[in-house]
Formats: structure tokens, C-alpha cells, sequence
């Protein structure tokens, strides 16, 4: 690969601000990769388990707060080019009447809301106000990500995730027993100094604080796909609540631990899709149909390639990563890794549905997911223990994987992709994980090829850059 190439392909806005984009949300999860050997020494598992299970119903308690208003970020940008700052400023306004009442209602409730999520009244109240502040943040990232501002969006996840760690050691070491509230402490106090700049940002920019245009824009997209958001959290977090209560906090730890290892491979998506769905939109709206079908070729081979690396690694990061009391999970993670491939080969075809404004599909399809999820963690978890969580949650994928692809070709006449390079991309996933089990033990064997793999995967790609080249 001749060094032109790079130039060309760098000039390309998806892939250069997807490079900017997968630095700046490495780094970030870096650092909690980084600290990972330090806060699983520094807390017990049941301290790490009841603030994995604080962070799942966080998303629950964002979502209802702010009724998923986030999810229009990248269609306002499409439609309100003019007004797009005003759009902002509006839907901030909004979202904190909305976090005031449900302030309320928490605190007057604070009780029974405890006692149905299995954690402490103080942390009811923690999750309201983390769930707006931590809107703010992300609603602002959001529309910096549709604007391919990179280097504001560096700027703040970058020093947000550097003070966050620190001040989080600072807070456990000075805490004698229940540690969990150092770490959970310094995520809301990031969340408290980040979204009262940003939010006084947007206002001034926007000026504008009620909207009724506005407003009903977001919530006529934003409410048919709180369903969605909420059983996506459901479907993506459940196994950790439901083991929390079936087994205890503890299992539930060991569970976090090694989904945290697993979230390598939802990292690498979340970065690439930043960049992916603004570009997406884009040239839909323009008609570039052989172009989408070409990228998304390669962006699914970019992730199966992606996927088999974690997964031979795998057990030399966890073993990194934590101490003996969490090395139980470390059978998890290739399995978790799987269920992440899935999650991200499903988001090809529903990014369609957002782009259509057909947000009730996606509702339906992933809250059928998260019961036939929550179904059968009920039945699995309490005879085969935690591992069935994670099994559980492939199987819900796949389904919703075959849902999207089939809605997407009923909702869309023209067909931007076919089903043979998600095929290639599953029958590539599939294999690898077969071999990963097969040779798991045996160290030498698997790096050899991994590395042989690699190899003839890097001629591959270096034989076909010139069509890698077109834009």
C-alpha cells in the first residue's frame, strides 16, 4: 500500500473523520482500559457489580428523562440546516422540563424506585441527575459528530475522560467501605461540570428556548423509537441486572468484567459509526447508491477482521485487565464479542429506518429481542449460571440482525446492499470463534494464526486498493 494511496484515501471526509473519530473514542475507553487493573484491585466485585448495574439503568433513566431526543440529532442536521443551532438550544430546553419534573417524581417515590431496581434511594437520585447532565454531554458530541467537528468532540471527551478517572481514584481511595460511591461520584460530577458549560454554550448559540416546530420534530421521531432505545439497554444490559438478582452482586461483577473486555469490539462500531451515519445520511439524500453498497462492503469486512482479532487475544487482555477473583469471566468475552458483531451488522440496515423516519420498525423488532432476551435469561441463568447471559443475548441479536434486514428491504426500493457480504461476514465470525475454542489453550498455535491470517488479509487489501480508492 504506496503512500499516495493513503494521502487519497485520507482526503475522503467518512474516512478521515472515522480515523479522528475511532482516536478520540479510543482514547476515552483507552483510559478505562488502562485503569481497568486499578479499579478492579481497588474495588471487591460486588462493589464493581453494583456500579455495572448503576450504569445499565442509568441508560433506562436517560432514555425515559429525555425521551430519546438524542436519536434526531443527525436528521436535524439534514433538515434544518439553517436552524440547527436553534433546533439545539429548543430541544435542551425541552429535555429540562422534562428532567425537572422527573426530579420530582423521583424524589417523592424515591423509595419504591428503589426497591424495583435493587438499589439505594441515594443513587435513585444520582441516576436523574446523571441521566440530564450526561444528555447534555452527549446531545452536544452528537451534533458535533454531524458537523465533523473532531476536534471539539477530541477536546471534550478526551479531558472529560482524563478528569473522570482521576478524580474517580482520588474518591475510592478515600473511602472506606462502600467504594462503588467513589466511582459512580466522579461520573456524576464530570457529568455536572461538562453539561452546565456545554448547555450554557448551546443556549448562547441557539438563543432560542421554546419551539413548537421544533419540539414536535423531535418527539414525533424521538417517541415511536423510545421503545427501541429503552429494549435496546434491555437487550444490552439485562444479564447484568437479572444475574445482580439471581445470583448476586458479586457473579454480577465477574459478569461486568468481562463484558467491559467484550466492549472492545461495541467500541471500534461506536467509533466508525460516528462518522459512518452522518456520511450515510448524506449520500442518501444524494442519491449515491453504488457508493453506500461499495463502503458498506468493506466496513462490514473491516469488523469481521476486527472481530477475530479480539477474539484470539482475548484472554491474554482480560488476564491484563484484571486479578484472579475475575478471571472466571474471561470464558464470556469471546461470546460477548459475538453478540456485539451482531449488534453492529444489525445497525447497517436500521440506520435505514432512521433515515426514513420509520423509527416504529425498530421499536417492535428490539423490544421482541429484549423479551425473548429477558425470557431467556429467566429460564437459562439460574440452571447454567452467568455464562447463559451471554448466549442469550447472540440469540437476540441474530433475531434482530434477520428483522432489520428483512424491514429494511420492504421500507427502501432501492437495495443499497445484498445479503452475501453480511453472509461472508457471519460465516467469518463463526469460524474464527469455532478455532478460537478449539485452540484457546494452546497459546502459540493461536497467535500463529492469528498472525498468518493477518498476512494474507494484508495482501488481499493491498491487491484491491484501487478500489478501495473510490469515494
Amino acid at each position: 500500500m504506496n503512500i499516495d494511496f493513503i494521502k487519497k484515501l485520507y482526503k475522503s471526509r467518512l474516512v478521515k473523520s472515522g480515523i479522528w473519530f475511532t482516536i478520540g473514542t479510543f482514547f476515552v475507553q483507552g483510559i478505562s482500559f488502562v485503569t481497568m487493573p486499578i479499579f478492579t484491585r481497588l474495588l471487591s466485585t460486588s462493589d464493581y457489580g453494583i456500579t455495572g448495574v448503576y450504569t445499565t439503568w442509568l441508560s433506562v433513566f436517560t432514555t425515559i428523562i429525555t425521551l430519546g431526543l438524542l436519536a434526531t440529532v443527525n436528521n436535524a442536521k439534514v433538515d434544518f440546516q439553517e436552524g440547527y443551532d436553534e433546533y439545539a438550544s429548543s430541544i435542551l430546553f425541552l429535555v429540562t422540563l422534562f428532567a425537572i419534573m422527573w426530579l420530582i417524581i423521583g424524589f417523592v417515590f424515591k423509595k419504591q424506585i428503589s426497591s424495583i431496581i435493587n438499589l439505594n434511594s441515594i443513587l435513585v437520585m444520582f441516576l436523574i441527575i446523571q441521566g440530564f447532565f450526561g444528555f447534555i454531554v452527549d446531545f452536544s458530541n452528537a451534533k458535533l459528530n454531524a458537523e465533523y467537528k473532531y476536534k471539539k468532540y477530541l477536546l471534550i471527551s478526551i479531558s472529560s475522560a482524563i478528569i473522570n478517572t482521576i478524580l474517580a481514584i482520588i474518591l475510592i481511595s478515600n473511602i472506606k467501605s462502600e467504594k462503588y460511591y467513589g466511582r459512580i461520584g466522579s461520573l456524576i460530577i464530570v457529568a455536572l461540570i461538562y453539561g452546565t458549560v456545554l448547555y450554557v454554550i448551546a443556549m448562547k448559540k441557539g438563543k432560542k428556548l421554546i419551539s413548537f416546530e421544533y419540539w414536535k420534530y423531535g418527539l414525533v421521531i424521538s417517541i415511536p423509537a423510545i421503545v427501541h432505545l429503552l429494549s435496546g439497554v434491555i437487550l444490552q444490559s439485562v444479564d447484568t441486572v437479572m444475574i445482580n438478582s439471581m445470583i448476586g452482586s458479586s457473579a454480577a461483577g465477574i459478569y461486568t468484567f468481562a463484558y467491559k473486555i467484550g466492549m472492545i469490539m461495541y467500541i471500534v462500531w461506536l467509533a466508525c459509526n460516528k462518522a459512518w451515519v452522518p456520511w450515510f445520511y448524506e449520500n442518501m439524500k444524494e442519491k449515491k447508491y453504488d457508493d453506500i453498497k461499495l463502503k458498506i462492503k468493506y466496513y462490514i469486512m473491516l469488523f469481521s477482521v476486527m472481530g477475530f482479532i479480539l477474539i484470539f487475544i482475548s484472554p491474554e487482555i482480560g488476564k491484563l485487565m484484571g486479578t484472579k477473583k475475575f478471571y472466571k469471566g474471561l470464558d464470556y468475552v469471546p461470546l460477548i464479542i459475538i453478540g456485539y458483531y451482531f449488534q453492529f451488522l444489525y445497525s447497517i440496515p436500521a440506520n435505514i429506518e432512521f433515515y426514513t423516519k420509520n423509527t416504529k420498525f425498530l421499536s417492535l423488532g428490539t423490544l421482541i429481542a429484549a423479551l425473548t432476551n429477558g425470557v431467556l435469561n429467566y429460564i437459562l441463568i439460574p440452571r447454567y449460571g452467568a455464562v447463559a447471559g451471554a448466549w442469550t443475548t447472540i440469540i437476540s441479536y441474530i433475531l434482530l440482525f434477520l428483522y432489520h434486514y428483512y424491514i429494511s428491504l420492504r421500507i427502501l426500493d432501492v437495495r443499497i446492499y445484498t445479503f452475501k457480504p453480511f453472509a461472508y461476514g457471519i460465516l467469518y465470525i463463526v469460524l474464527s470463534s469455532v478455532i478460537f475454542f478449539i485452540v484457546k489453550n494452546n497459546w502459540i498455535l493461536r497467535y500463529g494464526i492469528l498472525i498468518a491470517t493477518l498476512i494474507i488479509l494484508g495482501y488481499e487489501i493491498k491487491k484491491n486498493s484501487e478500489k478501495l480508492m473510490q469515494k
